[in-house]
């Protein structure tokens, strides 16, 4: 390991890896990324690679339609085709306060540009015959929404990354961090010391672990959350679907690959330790034959497990660390870290390299939560 770094980021995942490659390609030199196993193997690792524009608050909205963007030319910048798909997301709602809070939410989005529609119960049944609707008021449906491949975004960082510079340490856990000065820091690992300049915590779940190293309270929390995912099954339901989310049970049907994917997303307790109750595959499996009646007849195969991280108002914290000079934390993103790591990246940097950022996001700096400014995300899936 080398003895020095101008940018220590700690963790190699999506944000770690979009964070390395930005800085690098904007000219910042001597990056590292130290991730305590294999780069990518944590949240990132279980990620199927949704996007979409559909968001209750306009920050994130505005993050997605970003972070597509690059999305789009990702190819031209990295070489890695990232099999972008236009699948959408659709949205439904079984009470009226959940129906109202959808069309607030097309409203907003539809001022920023986002092209989303209300469909009524009847309108939904007729599209999408293979799923009982009888007890949903409606929904909202982006077809822009969709998907793309984790995998390639993230080696597309990283193999720019390193092409510009950049050194990843894996199995390289930081274990203990001193401040040298006002400005340095020294990092001890299980490969040995660096000092840096500037650090970074981008370690997902496990930020608010390395916050304490620092005596800094990072309130993020880790939260299994699993999938279950079928061999593959047509049986009229097909080729292309929306992903489909129930915003009051948080139920959510959609396909993988050939495959189909059940999921119930309410909170569990928080745990690093990837435990679900007892009844989990069962409750949620009888609510995929309840709600689309084919899937009587398909089969699982291995379910995707991961941990996501949540702050208490589901949105990620972004930001220097006030009182600590060259401390900063790029974490929490809910489950959305692959659709705004690529925006976030671009930030990041320029947050490091010229003090601000050309769009605004003073509402992920971590003292909302001491002033009472945490306004919660309302669409966490």
């Amino acid at each position: 390991m080398k003895k020095s770094a101008s940018v220590a980021i700690i963790g190699g995942g999506i944000v770690g890896s979009s964070l390395g490659y930005n800085l690098a390609n904007a000219g910042v030199s001597n990056v590292v990324v130290l991730d305590k196993s294999k780069a990518g193997a944590g949240s990132t690792s279980a990620s199927l690679g949704g996007f979409r524009y559909q968001f209750s608050s306009e920050l994130s909205v505005k993050l997605s339609q970003r972070s597509v963007a690059i999305i789009e030319k990702f190819e031209e910048l990295t070489g890695y085709d990232p099999l972008v798909r236009r699948d959408g997301y659709l949205f439904i709602a079984s009470t009226e306060a959940s129906f109202a809070q959808l069309k607030k939410n097309r409203d907003l989005q539809r001022n920023l540009g986002v092209p989303v529609e209300i469909l009524s119960r009847e309108e939904l049944q007729g599209r999408y015959g293979f799923y009982k609707f009888d007890e949903f008021l409606g929904g909202t449906l982006c077809q822009e929404d969709g998907h793309a491949s984790t995998m390639a975004v993230f080696q597309g960082y990283v193999s720019r990354a390193k092409q510009l510079g950049v050194e990843l340490y894996e199995n390289a856990e930081v274990r203990a961090v001193e401040r040298r000065g006002s400005d340095r820091f020294l990092l001890k690992t299980s490969q040995g010391s660096i000092s840096a300049d500037s650090v970074v915590i981008a370690a997902g779940a496990y930020s608010g672990l390395v916050g304490k190293l620092l005596q800094v309270d990072i309130p993020i929390k880790p939260y299994p959350r699993k999938i279950l995912i079928t061999n593959s099954f047509s049986d009229g339901i097909p080729p292309q679907i929306p992903l489909m989310i129930d915003v009051d049970s948080t139920f959510a049907f959609g396909r993988e690959g050939k495959g189909l994917i059940f999921a119930n997303n309410q909170e569990t307790a928080s745990s690093f330790e990837l435990v679900f109750p007892q009844d989990y595959d069962d409750n949620v499996i009888k609510t995929a034959f309840r709600r689309v009646p084919a899937t009587e007849r398909c089969t699982l195969s291995s379910p995707d497990v991961g941990l996501y991280e949540l702050a208490p108002d589901s949105n990620p914290i972004v930001c220097g660390i006030p009182g600590v000079n060259g401390l900063y934390c790029c974490s929490g993103f809910a489950g959305h870290g692959f659709m705004h790591a690529p925006a976030i990246g671009e930030l990041m940097t320029e947050l490091i390299t010229k003090g601000k950022t050309s769009l605004d996001i003073s509402t992920y700096n971590i003292d909302r939560f001491e002033k009472g400014l945490a306004d919660k995300e309302g669409l966490i899936i």
